[in-house]
């Protein structure tokens, strides 16, 4: 058992009544008790009988100094004890084998605590280096827990963030128009990160040198920009053109961590330089076909960032291929009717033919009413239908030589040859009536559509074109602007 420490003092210093009960007062008072007895004995009786039993009983107070106090102490009071015999034996002569047998006893005792002392040190020492040893092992496995619990939170993260990236790059591969399928890329990314603008700049891979053909700029919802203005293409800028020639050369990321260095070379188009900006090479086959560039971006969304550059790279190529064979087909696959570049060309050669024998040549331009909210509402398939149903009443109301176009999403085109300005609205009036009158049915709904219809004819309104396209379509505008579901002729 550990001893008292003596040097260590709480507290206020003891008074000398209360020193008894202090580690140093309990030992004199064991040392007291163990002389008291062969003292009395010495003093009061010479039978040497009574005194070697009072010297034998001191052992009951040098054992509890053993152990308490250690072998130093307890030999302090066996010594003492001892010389306490020495001395009686000197009275007592012819009798020193029992006096000397006493002596050796009192002093053999203190060995016996000291060693069980000893044996539960040892005990206790082992005891303590399991428990530390435990103890680190406890430490180690929490601290390996709370990697292990961090690392879990940290692949739960990914595993969303590569869920998120899946239906990001699902959406966008389900559209076909460049603006639609950056709107879906704007709405996930802006998901992802805080960003401030985004832009994608189309790189022209059939010139030597890069040139960048047009941007197109994406800005986060969150910062409550008008929603037109949240994707919109324009001619590229100098910063564009550099971004297409360092990139092309490289073919490699530009990361610039915020603050942007004072002497770099794209701070001053960057603004301030406050805003971290990446520009990510969008390749394909190992050729640019654009940039995507970030400015405000997050450091811990880079890698997102670079999976999605890959992903838009393939739409990019897809819809190119896409715009290319669309320009190369004659037919609409969905209305069946021509497409605008044939519809152009054929239109071009029987305008041609009406300026040469001077005969007559009306253009018409039709637009569904309110079709996007037929499309939020109903879905895409539903309005293909609708598209689908309205050329074929078109191509009802129609001769054969007349043409028939898209011209645009939910915009159709029609020339009809040989036909004078009133017999024009008389055609677009009956298809409007038609269009008004029948019920599109698609799926399990009914569906109510009207149009609107702009006439312009050759020679009033123009000896040109694309003069006369821009007529009708002005005439249309009219249409709109008058409340809907009706035709108006160019004056």
């Amino acid at each position: 058992m550990p001893g008292v420490n003596a040097n260590t003092q709480i507290g206020p210093q003891p008074s000398p009544r209360k020193r008894l009960f202090s580690g140093k007062g309990i030992f004199f008072l064991f040392l007291f008790l163990a002389l008291v007895r062969p003292a009395y004995s010495l003093i009061f009786s010479q039978k040497a009988s009574f005194f070697l039993l009072n010297v034998n009983l001191s052992v009951i107070a040098i054992v509890p100094v053993a152990f308490e106090f250690g072998l130093v102490p307890a030999y302090i009071i066996s010594g003492s004890v001892s010389a306490v015999t020495v001395v009686s034996m000197f009275f007592n002569k012819g009798a020193e084998l029992p006096y000397l047998a006493s002596i050796l006893f009192i002093n053999l005792i203190p060995l016996l605590p000291s060693y069980y002392n000893g044996m539960y040190n040892e005990y206790f020492k082992k005891k303590n280096s399991i428990f530390s040893e435990s103890r680190a092992s406890y430490e180690e496995f929490t601290t390996e827990l709370k990697v292990l619990k961090d690392l879990n939170i940290s692949l739960q993260n990914q595993v969303h963030d590569i869920l998120d990236l899946y239906e990001v790059t699902k959406k966008m591969s389900a559209s076909l128009e460049m603006e639609e399928m950056l709107r879906i890329f704007r709405d996930a990314v802006s998901k992802i990160s805080k960003f401030v603008t985004a832009k994608v700049i189309l790189i022209d891979e059939s010139q030597e040198v890069p040139v960048a053909r047009v941007t197109y700029e994406i800005h986060n919802p969150t910062t409550k920009r008008p929603s037109s203005a949240d994707v919109h293409s324009g001619p590229p800028g100098k910063f564009d053109q550099l971004l297409a020639e360092s990139i092309s050369s490289r073919k490699e990321v530009i990361y610039l961590k915020s603050p942007i260095e004072r002497s770099h070379p794209f701070r001053e188009f960057l603004g301030g330089g406050d805003k971290s900006f990446i520009a990510l090479p969008l390749l394909s086959e190992g050729i640019p076909i654009g940039i995507l560039t970030i400015e405000g971006i997050d450091e811990e969304h880079a890698e997102s960032f670079s999976i999605l550059a890959e992903q838009l790279s393939l739409e990019l190529k897809k819809i190119s291929l896409y715009e290319r064979v669309q320009s190369l087909a004659i037919t609409d696959g969905l209305t069946g009717i021509y497409v605008r570049r044939h519809f152009l060309e054929r239109y071009a050669e029987d305008f041609a033919r009406s300026k040469r024998h001077n005969l007559k040549l009306s253009v018409l331009m039709i637009d569904l009413d309110h079709f996007k909210q037929c499309n939020d509402t109903y879905g895409h398939l539903v309005g293909d239908i609708v598209l689908k149903e309205i050329a074929k009443i078109m191509k009802d109301f129609v001769r054969q030589v007349d043409l028939i176009g898209r011209y645009g999403g939910e915009e159709f085109v029609l020339a009809l040859p040989d036909t004078d300005r009133n017999s024009a609205i008389a055609v677009a009036e009956r298809i409007r009536q038609e269009v008004e009158r029948h019920k599109f049915r698609a799926y399990d709904e009914t569906i109510a559509m009207t149009i609107s219809a702009g006439v312009a004819t050759y020679p009033d309104n123009g000896d040109d074109v694309q003069v006369l396209i821009d007529k009708a379509d002005q005439a249309l505008y009219r249409a709109k602007e008058e409340g809907r579901n009706r035709v108006v002729s160019w004056p």
